[in-house]
């Protein structure tokens, strides 16, 4: 379909209403919504096979909201193999009243959401390099930022994981080749990448083993850094099934076992996968939480150096650091019990909690400067370091 064409169909859906959540300045007294500071916003999303259907977390709706709030605008691409640029519409209302402003953003809201839960890639493969360039284009000087949905093992050139080896090639490599070629996205500088789902697999793709996921991060964080950005990763993981009858995507080979591991950077396991119980060392689903470190027992013993476990926290707007540094010590050693467990040598394995004073800590507010527990999560982590190496990398 014509681009034209893919932007009118976007324009017809959004035109049914005119903006997303309460202006900043809007008040009860009649005040119309605030033109003055719009920040604009790229969405990368989209069903593709191999990936779980697509669906916004509540973290990037947020984001949304807080664009429309600004009266911007978003930029919607599908990540198929070959992008599909689905437009870009404003996402703020021009009511002259208060009330009528918030109710036109909040419809809007439900509006674009359920809009882009409903896309679908139309042609075979995915290209979320491609797809986050154009995303970019129409940011603006000062913008929101670009919401990424999805795995993240791109399938075309210049970034194929699949059948290639790339998803266990050194980060600064594929920057340094991607760069030497001028194929880093050109809009991106001092834009923040919000990524939903990275890692997150399903259908024919086998799923990703904790270092495959890890130096799938660090690959498309190095991506992001060296095109200017900052990659920030969205807690809340894609599960689910694969939608049927979508373009075929190519399988991204993954080790059965974790032999080629790279100890020169940090290993790190979110706590979506370890599953723990708030506020406890205590893992919700013991079993699944073993299945996930049963695939860093042979990169552990095969290193056979003693490797670190560093537990990290959310601040949770505490007061100081004591509790924290505390109960992530705990989790990192529930991580290394659990790896006892499954037969790693105790001598091989060492225990660190930092709480949330760490280089790696992210901010826990909102674009609005509330605390958000769905970001707070990103901070929640058990991290493996091998002699020498920082948790930063």
């Amino acid at each position: 379909m014509p681009r034209s064409r893919l932007f009118l169909s976007v324009a017809t859906v959004l035109a049914l209403c005119a903006g997303l959540t309460a202006c900043a300045s809007a008040t009860a007294s009649g005040e119309a919504c605030d033109q003055s500071h719009k920040r604009n916003l790229g969405v990368v999303a989209g069903s593709t096979a191999n990936a779980p259907t697509v669906a916004l977390p509540a973290s990037a709706s947020a984001q949304l909201a807080a664009a429309g709030t600004s009266n911007g605008s978003v930029t919607v691409v599908v990540p198929s193999g070959t992008p599909q640029v689905m437009g870009t519409t404003a996402l703020g209302s021009s009511a002259q009243d208060a009330i009528v402003c918030q109710n036109d953003q909040r419809t809007k809201l439900t509006q674009i959401t359920s809009y882009i839960d409903g896309l679908k890639a139309s042609a075979p493969e995915v290209d979320f390099l491609g797809a986050i360039d154009q995303a970019a284009r129409n940011l603006g000087s000062d913008p929101m930022g670009v919401i990424v949905v999805g795995s993240g093992l791109q399938t075309t050139d210049p970034l194929n994981f699949a059948g290639t080896g790339l998803l266990y090639a050194d980060p600064a490599q594929v920057v340094s080749d991607l760069s030497s070629r001028g194929l880093l996205p050109t809009d991106l500088k001092g834009v923040t990448v919000y990524w939903a789902g990275m890692g997150d697999t399903a259908g024919a793709q086998q799923p990703l083993t904790v270092p495959a996921r890890s130096n799938l991060e660090a690959i498309w964080s190095a991506v992001v850094k060296a095109a200017g950005g900052t990659l920030s990763l969205l807690p809340e993981p894609a599960s689910g099934s694969a939608p049927a009858g979508l373009p075929a995507v190519s399988p991204v080979t993954v080790e059965a076992v974790a032999t080629k591991t790279d100890w020169s950077r940090p290993v790190v396991i979110r706590n979506s996968e370890l599953l723990f119980t708030k506020d406890t060392a205590d893992f919700s689903d013991p079993g699944a939480a073993q299945k996930v470190l049963a695939t860093l027992v042979p990169a552990i013993e095969q290193n056979g150096k003693v490797v670190t476990i560093t537990g990290t926290a959310s601040k949770d707007q505490a007061a100081d650091n004591a509790a924290d540094t505390a109960l992530s010590l705990r989790r990192a050693d529930a991580v290394k019990a659990a790896l006892v467990g499954l037969g790693v040598p105790a001598s091989l394995m060492q225990t660190a909690g930092v709480g949330f004073e760490w280089c790696g800590w992210k901010n826990e507010k909102d674009a609005a400067g509330t605390y958000s527990d769905a970001l707070a999560e990103q901070n929640r982590t058990v991290i493996l370091t091998s002699a020498g190496v920082g948790l930063c990398g």
